[in-house]
C-alpha cells in the first residue's frame, strides 16, 4: 500500500480538506503547484527551475491535459485537479509540450477576465527578464486590462499591435532588477 494514503486519502487530499477556506489556502494552492512544477522538471529532465519559472512553463503551454492555468483563477475550486496533477509530477513524465524553451506568443484569446490577467501574471513572474513575450488578446476588456496588471507588476508594454481579430501585446520584465 501507498505510505501516503490511508482510508482518508492522500496526505495531500487531508492537507487540502483541513485547509479549505482558511485565509492564504489558494495562495498556498499556487505555491504548491508551482513546486510540484519545478519538481517535474528536475525529475524527468534534470533541470533546476525556480518555481516560477516551472510554472510559468506549465502555463504557458497550456496543456490539454493539465489547464493549470484555468484552475489556478480559482485553486480552490480545482483541488482534485491540482492534487492529481502533484501526484503525477511524482511519478509521470514531462508532457512533450514542456521539453522545450519558454514560448515567445502566450495566446490567451477566448480566456475571460480576470482569467486572462491572472495566467500573464503566472507567465511573467516566472519569464526570464529582458525577453519578450507577445500576449494574444481579444479586443475589449482583456487588451484595457491585462497590460495595466502586468505594469503593475514591473512589466514594461513595448507595443500592441490590432491583428485579424485579436490584439498582440509584447511585454518585457526588464532586465535591470
Amino acid at each position: 500500500m501507498d505510505e501516503r494514503k490511508t482510508d482518508g486519502g492522500t496526505t495531500l487530499s487531508r492537507w487540502m480538506d483541513a485547509n479549505r477556506g482558511e485565509p492564504g489556502f489558494e495562495d498556498a494552492l499556487r505555491r504548491l503547484v508551482s513546486f510540484a512544477s519545478a519538481e517535474w522538471f528536475r525529475r524527468t529532465l534534470g533541470t533546476v527551475l525556480s518555481p516560477e519559472e516551472a510554472l510559468s512553463r506549465v502555463v504557458a503551454a497550456r496543456l490539454p491535459d493539465y489547464p493549470v492555468g484555468e484552475w489556478l483563477e480559482s485553486p480552490g475550486e480545482h483541488c482534485g485537479e491540482i492534487e492529481r496533477f502533484c501526484e503525477q509530477a511524482k511519478v509521470g513524465p514531462l508532457p512533450e509540450g514542456l521539453s522545450a524553451d519558454f514560448p515567445d506568443v502566450l495566446d490567451l484569446r477566448g480566456v475571460v477576465c480576470p482569467g486572462n490577467a491572472v495566467r500573464s501574471r503566472l507567465v511573467m513572474a516566472g519569464y526570464p527578464r529582458g525577453r519578450v513575450l507577445q500576449i494574444w488578446l481579444d479586443d475589449g476588456s482583456p487588451v484595457e486590462n491585462v497590460p495595466g496588471a502586468l505594469v503593475a507588476d514591473g512589466c514594461k508594454i513595448l507595443s500592441r499591435e490590432k491583428k485579424q481579430g485579436f490584439w498582440a501585446v509584447f511585454v518585457v520584465k526588464p532586465a535591470d532588477k
